[in-house]
């Protein structure tokens, strides 16, 4: 239980340094909290290889975080018929993040992925088609009406 307070300290402390040099710096658009999450997990990550550090809960926790900030973030400058691959990239990226922490590839799920994304590429590819791009539509604004 003591690895999450030193962690939020650790997280805090590289916030408020990363701040700093942000301001120094005059880099605006570079996310402070999303730095310092990244910076910590991936740290935490390398001590984790290394056999020092065994809580595998908390990097992933982080990782996740960061998935999320990038999945916004993509979210967020794409256009808006691109939204359609929301899943596929979503899924992709939790893949991404099991793989660097297990360091298990597995090839049943990376084919699933590349069905998935074949998938909505042919959904895409037809959007012009009536009914198709009726339901590209839906499927980019069913996270929108909640």
């Amino acid at each position: 239980m003591q690895d999450i307070l030193w962690i939020i300290v650790g997280i805090t402390l590289a916030f408020f340094l990363i701040f700093i040099i942000r301001e120094i710096t005059n880099k605006k658009k570079i996310c402070v909290i999303c730095t310092a999450v990244t910076l910590t997990w991936v740290s935490l990550l390398i001590l984790y290889w290394k056999g020092l550090f065994d809580n595998q809960l908390i990097i992933a926790l982080l990782m996740g975080q960061t998935i999320l900030g990038i999945f916004y973030l993509s979210e967020s400058k794409v256009k808006k018929e691109l939204k359609l691959f929301r899943l596929p990239f979503l899924l992709s990226l939790i893949v991404i993040g099991y793989i660097i922490l297990t360091l298990d590839i597995r090839i049943n799920l990376l084919i699933f992925l590349l069905i998935l994304w074949i998938l909505f590429i042919l959904i895409y590819s037809l959007r012009t088609n009536k009914k198709v791009g009726s339901l590209v539509k839906k499927i980019v604004e069913c996270c929108k009406e909640w």
